[in-house]
């Protein structure tokens, strides 16, 4: 901490007033929040050099287009320590988990739908996705990777019984169809209020791109707005879909982009399992654990709703209904105590 504070000092010219490091979540990066003479900053130091280079690459895309993320104001000569623009003292996440489904809050979710259409738009023929940090395009390999996360992170985990040649064959068939989806933008990945910032005047800023790659337009409306944590009531996710389709004025990419989204739901609820799993059962951080029942509340409304899933992919489809038995609930339930 020491030497990222006097690297900080540096760049400033003289002491920092405070030097706060915040909690870490999912990831191994370190924030500080700095202020001095009355302004704030944040300092990130991240040994995954790939990753600080993917985040250098659409900040500054972001930046010369005009996009509402942070500026990078300074990098060391190793590449794993930098200076960004202050942005806002809230996450969205936090507005929400304070004051639920305010008229503030219903503001501050169209704000970002705006935002994040604007981004997805704007970028639009001007991206070299061999800039990404570990993929260039939401194709097999990322999507077979989010399906063998929920597979290895919770249902192994969880010892849930299934036929795996079958499973397997199913999530080949998934992944086709995924690929197929359109319209295809730069998708953000980890699109959700916790990567949201809000500032005094209720303006909002993005952060946590760096895992940004071509993909269906729809998969960060859906990672926003069915978050497990947010638990926004169904008619207002029904809404707010609606105001972000009104964005599009091209008929068949609305068309297009409406027959994803459940499509979207299954991939995103799936990949956020296998995170609560891995981040939650195994590495024991309590933000995961919170939201595990929710999350497999949201997969199982869709099993039940969209018939797509019991159609093509029985397999799925019932391990999917053994996620919510009374026997794997007391599971999840002794391993969050001990």
């Amino acid at each position: 901490m020491q030497h990222h504070q006097e690297f900080f000092e540096k760049f400033l010219g003289h002491k920092a007033d405070s030097f706060t490091a915040l909690p870490q979540s999912g990831s191994s990066r370190i924030n500080y929040i700095v202020s001095s003479e009355g302004k704030k900053y944040v300092v990130t130091y991240n040994e995954n050099n790939l990753e600080n280079e993917a985040f250098f690459y659409f900040s500054n895309l972001f930046d010369g287009l005009n996009l509402n993320t942070p500026k990078i104001l300074l990098i060391n000569s190793e590449r794993d320590l930098y200076v960004q623009e202050f942005l806002g003292n809230q996450t969205l996440s936090e507005v929400i988990s304070k004051e639920g489904l305010s008229e503030r809050v219903k503001d501050l979710v169209k704000k970002s739908l705006k935002a994040l259409f604007e981004l997805q738009t704007k970028t639009l023929g001007k991206v070299d996705f061999r800039n990404s940090f570990e993929y260039e395009s939401y194709d097999d390999l990322p999507i077979t990777h989010d399906l063998y996360y929920f597979k290895n992170f919770l249902i192994d985990v969880l010892e849930i019984e299934y036929h795996k040649s079958t499973l397997l064959k199913e999530f080949k068939r998934i992944s086709e169809i995924i690929q197929k989806l359109e319209p295809k933008v730069l998708m953000i990945r980890d699109f959700q209020s916790r990567n949201i910032l809000v500032n005094e005047n209720d303006e909002v800023f993005f952060i946590d791109y760096q895992s940004a790659m071509e993909g269906p337009a729809g998969y960060d409306v859906i990672s926003f707005l069915y978050q497990a944590k947010a638990n926004f009531p169904s008619d207002f996710k029904e809404e707010m879909l609606d105001y972000y389709l009104s964005f599009w004025e091209n008929g068949s990419e609305r068309d297009a982009l409406k027959e994803s989204f459940n499509w979207m739901k299954m991939m995103r609820f799936l990949q956020v399992l296998g995170a609560y799993g891995f981040r939650g059962l195994i590495q024991r951080k309590s933000h995961f654990l919170a939201s595990l029942f929710q999350g497999i509340e949201n997969i199982y409304e869709l099993n039940q709703t969209w018939n797509q899933i019991s159609q093509n992919f029985p397999e799925l489809y019932f391990l999917i209904l053994r996620l919510k038995s009374p026997e794997v609930r007391s599971k999840i339930e002794d391993l969050i105590i001990d």
